[in-house]
């Protein structure tokens, strides 16, 4: 008597597909979704080559205390500057074939139409680094070379300070210290994972294919691919600006520079960021995150509404409250699209700080 079995049985079984896809990629975007909510530049939609801004400067400086029938103090004026942002233009390439489209139209033949998926794909996909260069230099700089390369052309990796940014497939340029090219759409095909993502000392490598050029690299930047670059030219900036731009107490921002005249405005002091440098191991986190929105309150007459950091810096300030917490609602400390934050004192309202994944290692925007 014969035995029926699964390896005589196998031709009639059925393979079951069952969807949906089940997403294995991290989506979030905080800072993005923040901005869209409260409508963060209030600038509504416009058009043309640039947006050009007033900025309040200098106060009226011509003042004095005079006895009756002194002399009155030289007259002093408000100073005002302009501020210009140029557009940038965000984008993501697709590229279907008619076959894929044509079969992948019906739910019998796809778990979803391949036109979708790459248009949605492409959306969230640019979504997501859009919200990485919210923290940039609007250079396109993804992370710092920590080894010196003497030759490109036998090397198949390179030491990077960090690969938070960095992912197999990505085509990147490799860029020396002075800005310069050394090797254009270098492919990235592995990525070893940075150590020590609670310092600012961690360090990983990526795998390449070996490049063209001879030309050493020492103390440059692993940048995006820029449509422009070309090896030996200066590296062109094409990036919105970021907050560690925006908040940087030195360089040019919107052609307005703290310390040097730019072609359209003298110098204006008042433009400089706050910041404050502490040691990432500190166990009074707090005091530090006070002291920082005391400064911008004393600059601005403004006080922070979040402080956005890393995912590191928010697990050492929860550690820092381990022996004062207490247990309450935990609605009181909700933060909108489901956020969970730690409230700190600063003086006035409590403050919210929040971990963003795409925070820069060693970072925390103290933001109105």
């Amino acid at each position: 008597m014969a035995t029926q079995t699964l390896t005589n049985f196998d031709a009639i079984l059925k393979n079951v597909y069952r969807g949906p896809i089940v997403e294995q990629l991290n989506q979030e975007s905080y800072a993005i979704d923040q901005f869209e909510r409260v409508a963060a530049n209030d600038m509504g939609t416009f058009s043309g080559k640039q947006v050009i801004f007033p900025i309040h400067t200098g106060r009226n400086r011509g003042r004095a205390s005079i006895t009756d029938g002194g002399t009155l103090p030289v007259a002093g004026t408000q100073s005002y500057a302009d501020g210009y942002v140029t557009m940038r233009y965000f984008t993501q390439g697709i590229e279907l074939s008619d076959q894929v489209i044509k079969q992948s139209e019906t739910n019998e033949g796809a778990f979803v139409r391949a036109m979708t998926s790459e248009v949605e794909g492409a959306t969230t996909d640019l979504r997501k680094d859009i919200n990485r260069q919210v923290y940039g230099t609007g250079n396109g700089a993804l992370s710092d070379v920590r080894s010196t390369v003497a030759a490109l052309t036998s090397a198949t990796s390179l030491n990077v300070t960090s690969t938070q940014y960095l992912a197999v497939g990505d085509s990147v340029d490799l860029v020396d210290s002075s800005g310069v090219v050394r090797a254009a759409n270098v492919a990235i095909t592995s990525v070893t994972a940075s150590t020590g993502h609670d310092t600012t000392t961690g360090s990983g490598s990526i795998g390449f294919a070996a490049t063209s050029t001879t030309t050493a690299l020492t103390g440059g930047t692993v940048r995006l691919t820029s449509p422009a670059s070309v090896v030996g030219s200066a590296y062109p900036v094409s990036e919105s600006d970021g907050f560690r731009n925006i908040t940087a107490t030195t360089g040019a921002l919107h052609q307005i520079d703290p310390a040097n005249a730019t072609s359209v405005n003298a110098a204006v002091p008042t433009w400089k960021g706050s910041e404050i440098d502490s040691s990432y191991g500190t166990t009074g986190l707090e005091d530090q995150f006070m002291r920082l929105a005391q400064t911008i309150r004393r600059s601005s007459a403004k006080s922070p509404d979040v402080i956005l950091t890393t995912l590191g810096v928010q697990r050492r300030l929860s550690n820092q409250f381990t022996g004062q917490k207490r247990w309450q609602d935990a609605k009181s400390l909700k933060m909108q699209e489901g956020y969970s934050a730690i409230m700190i004192a600063s003086g006035g309202d409590p403050i919210p700080v929040i971990a963003d994944v795409d925070a820069p290692l060693g970072f925390a925007f103290a933001l109105n």
